[in-house]
């Protein structure tokens, strides 16, 4: 689960407007699952988990049973179980290794969101844009009505196909740094899963 700490980022995160933190703390969630990182520390922290703090040791003897006229012989076995009463040392690696996972959760969740920080405020620029070069589209096109009609002269139109060419032009590149930074961030955090996380986030800046 994601810490207190962790979803006063994604609140952050949430003033970008085209995020939204339900989809953040989806992709986030995945991340802190599949990073390569954070497994490392799972799997030792699980490992030392599963480390007994004690041990045991088969004994075996040999021996003559009876007496002088009717010997045998015979083999025992014992097992030796060691419980150390007062040794913390099992207990104190197990901690460390609580200690050293959960540090490593923060570490690559505080810099996944930031990542992701910067990603959302590209999302908002390409929104503007995209917003911007649509209007200046239907402005051309009211233009060109209005110069079919005789009420402007066509030199009008020159101005308005510049805007719109250029707020395309504006809109292709700002999209192209868009997906190209969500696939950094992808690959990055997502390890072999990075796949998944790419589409996440291509949801949360949808």
């Amino acid at each position: 689960m994601i810490g207190r700490v962790a979803l006063i980022a994604l609140v952050c995160v949430g003033d970008a407007m085209a995020c939204t933190p339900p989809r953040i703390e989806a992709a986030a969630a995945l991340v802190l699952q599949v990073n390569p990182l954070v497994q490392v520390e799972r799997e030792q922290l699980e490992e030392q988990a599963r480390q007994k703090s004690w041990s045991a040791h088969l004994s075996l003897g040999y021996g003559v049973a009876g007496n002088d006229e009717n010997a045998a012989d015979t083999t025992a076995a014992a097992i030796q179980v060691e419980i150390p009463l007062f040794d913390r040392s099992h207990r104190l690696k197990l901690v460390e290794a609580r200690v050293a996972y959960q540090q490593q959760r923060d570490r690559v969740l505080a810099a996944f969101l930031a990542e992701v920080l910067g990603f959302c405020r590209k999302a908002d620029l390409v929104q503007g844009v995209d917003r911007m070069r649509r209007f200046y589209r239907d402005r051309l096109r009211y233009r060109q009505e209005q110069v079919e009609a005789g009420l402007e002269e066509p030199e009008r139109l020159w101005t308005e196909t510049e805007k719109v060419q250029q707020t395309e032009n504006d809109y292709r590149r700002d999209l192209g740094e868009l997906k190209a930074t969500r696939l950094v961030i992808a690959r990055r955090f997502g390890g072999t899963e990075w796949k998944r996380l790419r589409a996440l986030l291509a949801e949360t800046s949808r």
